[in-house]
């Protein structure tokens, strides 16, 4: 019986030491939280030349933070892994560069670059891709930056540093960063990204501005945060339009975008994951344009290494002009899903009639 009863303690005890353990973690994190005002003016960084152009090409890319290559799964999406090993970063990261320095565009978006996280071994991913790029104008703007993230629990993600990151070849007048509505339960959001875009302005000739947004939206909920995100891009670009402005959206929308079935647009055997949702049918302004390219997914699940022909794919990356910006063309690089679970989409854009 006095067995028992000690047993019992000692139980009792651990229990104890884990909840001050995790009530600890809880604390620590939420001082250490990352809680960035609604609007925060970027410093642009690099060179760029000065000019008003009437045409822009434009590339967007989520670089999966050089993680998330053709050989990984992720734990979140139903695989098994969180990151890969630093010669796999160091060998994605290369090809990263090495794309966007033989395939150049005016304005390059990309989204999910490490600045220093445990999932890339501190690897510095915005120094590599502005150094690949060295006449480039840019910024970057946090949009995940935790002190420790606990999952999966058998090798946790640590010490994330990342954010989203817009390269011009002409000088921006300036540059924010927005952030987008909508959080997550605490405990959850604690350890969660603080979702952004990034606002850029270019002179064009007639007085005007190319108004150029980065977005990175929610993905995983129910639909909600995303709901409450394209309100917010929404009104902007609305009003910058109104305003004048030449207006490009562009980014990881988290959405499969509107014209693209969610089931039948590409072969696949994988059933589409809950957490992919379609466009809203009726969010699109009237009279603006999206621009992408319907051939070729922009995505595939990660809940297993990419297998053509098994995995889901789809379609949600890609742009939305206004209607003073005209589509010259638009192409999505087929590159196997080689160095990020997403290809990158390019568009080269001209004004307009307003």
């Amino acid at each position: 019986m006095a067995y028992v009863k000690r047993a019992l303690v000692g139980l009792l005890g651990l229990a104890v030491l884990a909840l001050l353990a995790f009530g600890g973690l809880v604390l620590w994190l939420w001082a250490t939280d990352y809680r960035p005002p609604q609007v925060v003016d970027l410093q642009v960084r690099g060179a760029g030349e000065q000019g008003a152009p009437a045409e822009l090409s434009l590339l967007t890319w989520n670089v999966g933070y050089a993680g998330l290559g053709a050989e990984q799964d992720f734990f979140l999406d139903g695989g098994s892994r969180g990151w890969p090993g630093p010669d796999e970063v160091r060998r994605y990261l290369d090809g990263i560069t090495s794309y966007l320095q033989s395939h150049p565009a005016d304005v390059v978006m990309l989204q999910e670059v490490d600045r220093g996280s445990k999932r890339t071994h501190y690897v510095n991913e915005v120094v590599a891709v502005a150094a690949a790029l060295p006449d480039y104008a840019w910024v970057f703007a946090k949009n995940y930056d935790v002190a420790f993230v606990p999952v999966p629990p058998t090798s946790p993600m640590g010490r994330v540093v990342a954010g989203q990151m817009t390269l011009s070849r002409w000088r921006p007048t300036a540059a924010e960063r927005h952030a987008l509505p909508g959080e997550y339960s605490f405990l959850v959001q604690l350890v969660q990204l603080d979702r952004c875009f990034i606002l850029e302005r270019i002179p064009a000739p007639d007085g005007r501005e190319w108004v150029l947004i980065n977005t990175h939206n929610s993905a995983f909920d129910a639909g909600q945060l995303r709901e409450q995100q394209l309100g917010y891009i929404k009104e902007v670009m609305t009003r910058e339009y109104a305003a004048g402005n030449y207006v490009v959206v562009g980014g990881d929308w988290n959405l499969i975008l509107p014209g693209v079935d969610p089931d039948t647009a590409f072969a696949h055997t994988e059933p589409r994951p809950e957490f992919y949702l379609p466009f809203p049918e009726d969010w699109t302004p009237a009279g603006w344009t999206w621009a992408y390219d319907a051939r070729v997914p922009t995505n595939r699940s990660v809940s297993r290494p990419w297998s053509p022909g098994e995995n889901y794919v789809t379609v949600i990356d890609g742009f939305l002009v206004s209607p003073n910006v005209k589509v010259e063309e638009v192409h999505t690089d087929d590159l196997g899903f080689a160095y990020s679970d997403h290809q990158p989409v390019r568009v080269r854009l001209s004004v307009g009639e307003r």
